[in-house]
């Protein structure tokens, strides 16, 4: 086990060893921060899109409902989960 930090323990790895590991290090970083932006734009189109479907009147998907803010008034012909009219 090292006390040192994470640089020095790259400073004791063989160079050729230490130029895949900070590349691979590199591309983990790259993938998380674009892994990101994925989820941050799918959020806000589906935020968009509920906003327009409950505008429109149209019930959203059910796995969009949970976007929805209770002061919004929901039109009581929408369907429950599990498809049944109450």
């Amino acid at each position: 086990m090292t006390s040192g930090s994470v640089r020095d323990d790259l400073r004791r790895l063989p160079l050729w060893l230490t130029v895949p590991v900070v590349l691979i290090a590199l591309a983990v970083l790259t993938l998380r921060a674009v892994g990101l932006v994925v989820a941050l734009v799918v959020t806000a189109v589906e935020r968009v899109d509920v906003a327009v479907a409950t505008a429109a009147g149209i019930s959203p998907l059910g796995a969009s409902t949970w976007l929805l803010s209770t002061a919004t008034p929901t039109p009581a012909d929408w369907t429950h989960p599990g498809g049944d009219h109450r």
